[in-house]
């Protein structure tokens, strides 16, 4: 068992395989959803309101209009004033004359030649030269004169007007008709029962008045924008570096064995060299099972699977030195392979397995090249459990290895391999098991998934190598 997998597994180290594949179907979701808003004229929409909102002329704005009322405004302030001069004793007396039949009466008198009339013959009667004498002589002309004198200074218009002249009613309206407090009292009139006073005092009393305006309509778009599912997606990820990943790297293979059935431009059920020399599976020599053209290869329930069966099977064998020679065998199985159309060099091999060994069956994902040799193996289960390469030599087969015994059966696991120019690392659930710097191969490669009876079963059969999806990534530069 691989000490770091030991540990891994004792101490919990290995995350979840649900809570990694959760976390990656939502991340994937968030991506797409950050992808395609980026696009999306809504981002454009609230960018330029976010601008604007946020910019301090806005700001400002807003504060100064929401703190706008009529307290303590110019107009508040003539208003005050007009009340106070409507208060006013002296003012309301003025009106009251003003509309009062005493003045008018005066008034009427006043234009009248009465008044006049009456200081010129007054001024007669008293002067020095009026002869107080005659005024008793009927037929002198001071007595006329004197007679003309009493006759209007004892009318009752003349009195009236002589006593309403010296009335504190009258001296109010005279002293207030010119006065400044009249003059400043009618022009706040004029002022406060024009339209746009009324409509003024109407706007600074209107609580909703920032609501009206066009820039709350652009604040409250942008406040309803950020509760779209969207926007709070992209303003999450904007500045992380979440998606680094998917940045940097391309999804170009993906089967999820979703469809029901085997998809046949991704996956090949005859090995590359089957198909390019005899055009039918062969089995190595040592392998104990038949290798069918796609009978031992279903999928459903979401997942593919190579069964291993216990059945009579006639097949062809590479034999020593005979070469291909067809015999009978007492197992069947089969096998996957991207060779007719993906290959790779670099990238980043991805699948989930199921991690069910069987002692006397091989299960496998391998990358191989044009020749059979070197062989990366993604996961391989059965006598030996373990992941890395396997390479020919003169003295056999060298294997750079590390052992996943510390696994538990049963349960699925996600088994990648990132691949670049200098270096092979695998990983499980995203725990680093084996590193290589050295040997690492440059030439394009493709995917296969197998069984391989090596022994006698013991254990019940069918077997199956159960694979629930394969991906393959490769960087945005390559």
């Amino acid at each position: 068992m691989s000490f770091k997998l030991f540990v891994a597994s004792t101490f919990g180290l290995i995350k979840s395989t649900t809570k990694l594949e959760n976390a990656h179907k939502a991340l994937v979701v968030d991506y797409q959803m950050f992808c395609e808003f980026e696009k999306a004229k809504e981002l454009k929409e609230y960018n330029e309101l976010d601008l604007l909102v946020n910019s301090p002329t806005f700001k400002q704005k807003k504060k100064e209009l929401q703190g706008l009322s009529l307290k303590s405004s110019k107009e508040e302030a003539q208003l005050k004033e007009l009340a106070k001069l409507d208060r006013n004793s002296k003012l309301r007396k003025f009106y009251a004359t003003e509309k009062s039949e005493d003045l008018k009466k005066y008034e009427k008198v006043k234009a009248s030649d009465l008044p006049e009339k009456f200081r010129k013959i007054k001024e007669t009667v008293e002067s020095v030269s009026f002869d107080k004498a005659k005024k008793k002589d009927a037929s002198s002309k001071e007595y006329a004169q004197f007679a003309e004198f009493q006759n209007l200074k004892n009318s009752a218009d003349l009195q009236f007007f002589q006593r309403y002249g010296k009335s504190p009613a009258y001296r109010n309206y005279v002293q207030m008709k010119d006065s400044p407090e009249r003059k400043r009292l009618e022009e706040l009139q004029q002022i406060t029962t024009s339209a746009e006073f009324k409509a003024r005092v109407t706007y600074l009393e209107d609580k909703q008045k920032w609501e009206k305006t066009a820039d709350a309509g652009a604040e409250k778009r942008f406040t309803e924008m950020q509760k779209m599912p969207e926007l709070v997606n992209y303003l999450k990820y904007k500045n992380s570096n979440a998606f680094e990943f998917f940045k940097k790297w391309e999804l170009v293979f993906e089967d999820n064995f979703e469809s029901g059935k085997l998809d046949r431009e991704k996956w090949s059920t005859q090995s590359h060299w089957a198909s390019k020399t005899l055009g039918q599976n062969f089995s190595q020599i040592g392998d104990l099972q038949a290798i069918t053209d796609g009978k031992n290869i279903s999928v459903a329930g979401k997942s593919m699977k190579i069964e291993v069966r216990k059945e009579k099977a006639t097949g062809m064998q590479w034999q020593v030195p005979f070469g291909f020679v067809e015999r009978e065998f007492d197992y069947t199985s089969g096998i996957v392979s991207t060779a007719g159309g993906d290959w790779w060099n670099h990238g980043i091999l991805e699948a989930k397995v199921k991690y069910n060994p069987s002692a006397s069956i091989v299960d496998a994902i391998y990358l191989l090249g044009e020749e059979s040799s070197p062989q990366i193996n993604l996961v391989e289960m059965g006598a030996k459990n373990r992941l890395g390469t396997l390479t020919g030599t003169e003295n056999g087969v060298k294997a750079d290895c590390e052992s996943i015994s510390g696994l538990k059966a049963g349960e699925f696991y996600i088994f990648r391999l990132e691949w670049t120019a200098s270096s092979l690392v695998w990983k499980v659930n995203e725990r680093e098991i084996l590193t290589i710097n050295l040997h690492v191969p440059s030439h394009t490669m493709h995917l296969n998934a197998a069984s391989i009876v090596v022994s006698e079963p013991t254990g019940n059969l069918p077997h199956q190598f159960e694979i629930d999806w394969v991906r393959f990534y490769r960087h945005h530069n390559a």
